[in-house]
């Protein structure tokens, strides 16, 4: 008999544009359960899940496959942790790398101690010197200078994998049920949240991944986005620069279009969330198939009275005014009406 697998839930956005609401909303339910606060993104990050898919099915290269494989497991080791932080090992019960080593043995039809010179590429460049071009050409001068200098260049498992698109995504479904299994063996939750599982844009090719998926996305005020971002936390990934800032802005979107979002996608305002808060419940609720019975920590995590203080920031914050009235010029169509 199959069992019966979790209905899973996940929450995108831009980058501090207010997902965690729908986080703190969810964690109000009591049929919802909610590993941890942390951003699960092995799929979505070059060189996880979708950058594997790209090179074994979409941009397939006899030596290509090799790269892809070798990236996806240093994401894998890297979201496994160590002494310091476990990250994803703690949220898995110590299975993460595990199940995701098991999928890759799935894929990968053969390996073997190589070499080609992508690695030489990859390598920093003092490491490429010494290990590439130095090193190999002293082993040859001991061996009497005989020989392709290939034949003394250092080997590593290099791996290959040209599976068909049916047999990938049915070894990505049991790999992802398999993880999700571990986090509630005994499925005393119908629902499990995620966060960050997904980007905010092209969301629809992850659907495949899983066998019941709902994603809620979760955009903001560009006025608010930019100062929470900038002034606020000195975020890395939004320039400073109000001009590029807003060519930022708009190239994120300018390729989402709504009218072509996967049935199981909704779409949702930060600031709608605050200032109409019944109507993003019941929104919510019905996307989710949630029921009132089963909110039993109602305003526990989210309370719209608390949170309204996290918008018109530029209002309670020092910022240049012409920068606002720039951004209201340039990206009038997503400023919210107050």
């Amino acid at each position: 008999m199959k069992m019966k697998e979790f209905k899973i839930i996940s929450c995108a956005s831009f980058g501090s544009s207010g997902s965690g609401i729908v986080t703190d909303y969810l964690l109000e339910f009591d049929n919802i359960y909610n590993p941890g606060d942390y951003e699960f993104r092995f799929l979505q990050d070059f060189g996880g899940l979708t950058t594997l898919e790209d090179s074994l099915l979409h941009s397939h290269h006899r030596l290509n496959s090799d790269i892809a494989i070798r990236l996806f497991k240093k994401i894998i080791d890297y979201h496994s942790g160590d002494w310091t932080n476990k990250r994803y090992e703690k949220f898995f019960h110590g299975q993460f790398k595990e199940i995701s080593y098991k999928f890759l043995n799935e894929l990968i039809e053969v390996k073997w101690d190589g070499y080609w010179e992508e690695y030489q590429v990859l390598s920093p460049r003092f490491i490429t010197l010494f290990k590439y071009k130095i090193y190999p050409r002293i082993l040859r001068l001991l061996h009497g200078n005989i020989g392709y200098i290939a034949k003394y260049v250092p080997r590593s498992t290099m791996y290959f994998s040209n599976p068909t698109p049916e047999y990938f995504l049915d070894c990505v479904r049991r790999y992802l049920n398999n993880l999700f299994r571990v986090i509630d063996r005994d499925h005393n939750y119908e629902y499990l949240f995620f966060d960050q599982l997904l980007p905010s844009d092209d969301i629809n090719r992850y659907f495949k991944y899983f066998d019941n998926l709902n994603v809620v996305v979760v955009d903001r005020d560009p006025r608010d986005y930019y100062i929470e971002n900038v002034l606020k936390w000195g975020e890395g990934w939004v320039p400073i620069d109000i001009e590029k800032f807003v060519c930022l802005y708009k190239g994120i979107r300018k390729k989402i279009d709504i009218s072509k979002d996967n049935p199981n996608i909704l779409r949702l305002s930060f600031e709608d969330a605050i200032y109409k808060y019944d109507d993003f419940s019941d929104k919510i609720n019905r996307f989710l198939g949630l029921s009132s019975r089963n909110h039993v920590r109602l305003k526990q995590n989210f309370d719209p009275n608390k949170s309204i203080r996290n918008t018109q920031l530029w209002k309670t914050t020092k910022v240049d005014l012409s920068m606002i009235e720039y951004i209201e010029k340039e990206l009038g169509e997503y400023c919210y009406s107050f």
